[in-house]
């Protein structure tokens, strides 16, 4: 018998040791009685005929007996409750020697034996000492087995939670310094480059009124719509590459206005299913920002891959629940899916790696007769 790691116990654990302990214990005794004394009843008729009169169910009876004190004696001395190798072992002893005398002494009150002489006790006690020992040991072989199972069991649990949480905690930093980069790219740049331009129309200004070098001029005129142009568009898309539109208010709001930035000649639709609506609400919702953004991510490749790979003239957006799971899903009607883009190294292939980590899926499917389908199923919170 194995030492069993010690565990933090739980309501119940004990009463899973007993019953395993005791029923096992009990089975294995009353198997080896049983059939024991079956073939003594068989053996003395055949053999011996002076004692073929002893009934089988006196000795059955006996071995019941016995059965009943190993039993007992294991409840008795809490065996259950033990953990040492050395406890367990010489509770195992005790309560085989009680059951033993006790069924030896069955026989004896039952007329099993007219007279009991000393070898005849002797060989029936350790017999029954031994029967019980290795009864006993199985029902405890069975108790630790089943320990360590609720060792591994648990072990296994707290891993996954603690998993669990540190991939929260990751999704929890990204958000917030993917919110920190965003706000500080919308604010503080933009100041920044509104001010310059500020700076540059007085020196344009000045240049003007000075008669100074039109070249000089037009140079800094082309600088000043260079940054303007960076302004309005490199730096507010890469504020919201990183922290999407109206996410705080919630996925559907920010899926809105991401569709609502694609050009006019593309008809594009998003339908929600009430779920989702009630999922996302803002103050009663179980959607978490991180989730909000991933789900947007999918929204951003589906509409990517038709841009990119199109020209598609519709593209349809569904956000739905079902089976416990977000399902997020971009259609679009242009040219045939191409299975070669569907590498390691696209994006789509690194958003699947996204959401494995959240234990998600992503499937990018063609569509008859043109057009394809990305479609990514992210676990709802229990």
């Amino acid at each position: 018998m194995l030492d069993v790691a010690p565990d933090t116990p739980r309501a119940g654990d004990t009463a899973q040791d007993r019953r395993v302990l005791l029923r096992l214990s009990g089975v294995v005794a009353l198997g080896y009685g049983v059939g024991a004394s079956l073939q003594a009843a068989y053996v003395y008729s055949a053999f011996i005929p002076s004692w073929s009169d002893v009934s089988v169910w006196a000795r059955i009876a006996s071995n019941v007996v016995a059965v009943a004190g190993l039993v007992g004696m294991l409840w008795v001395m809490r065996v259950f409750r033990w953990t040492s190798r050395l406890a367990l072992v010489g509770g195992t002893l005790a309560a085989a020697a009680v059951a033993s005398t006790a069924r030896t002494l069955a026989q004896l009150a039952l007329g099993v034996y007219r007279e009991l002489d000393l070898e005849t006790f002797e060989v029936e006690l350790v017999a029954g000492i031994v029967l019980g020992a290795v009864s006993a040991a199985i029902g405890v072989w069975g108790m630790q087995s089943r320990r360590r199972v609720r060792v591994q069991l648990r072990r296994a649990e707290r891993e996954a939670v603690e998993v669990e949480q540190a991939l929260e905690a990751l999704e929890a930093e990204e958000v917030r310094v993917r919110r920190e980069v965003a706000e500080g790219l919308h604010g503080t740049l933009q100041g920044k480059l509104v001010v310059v331009n500020a700076h540059l129309d007085e020196v344009i200004g000045r240049l003007d009124e000075a008669g100074g070098n039109p070249e000089d001029a037009a140079s800094l005129r082309w600088v000043r719509r260079e940054l303007e142009v960076v302004r309005e568009l490199d730096v507010r898309q890469m504020s919201r590459l990183l922290y999407p539109e109206r996410l705080e208010l919630g996925l559907v709001p920010a899926v809105r206005a991401l569709v609502s930035r694609l050009p006019t000649s593309i008809a594009t639709r998003l339908t929600v299913d009430p779920t989702v609506r009630a999922l996302d609400d803002p103050e009663h919702g179980v959607l978490t920002t991180a989730q909000r953004l991933l789900a947007v991510r999918v929204v951003e490749e589906g509409v990517t891959n038709a841009l990119k790979y199109g020209p598609a003239s519709r593209i349809v957006v569904q956000l739905d629940a079902r089976d416990g799971e977000l399902v997020v899903a971009v259609e679009n009607d242009g040219q045939p899916l191409d299975e070669s883009r569907t590498d390691s190294e696209g994006g789509t292939a690194r958003l699947a790696n996204r959401l494995h980590l959240v234990r998600g899926t992503v499937t990018l499917r063609p569509l008859a007769p043109r057009g394809a389908r990305l479609e990514a199923r992210l676990p709802l919170p229990s």
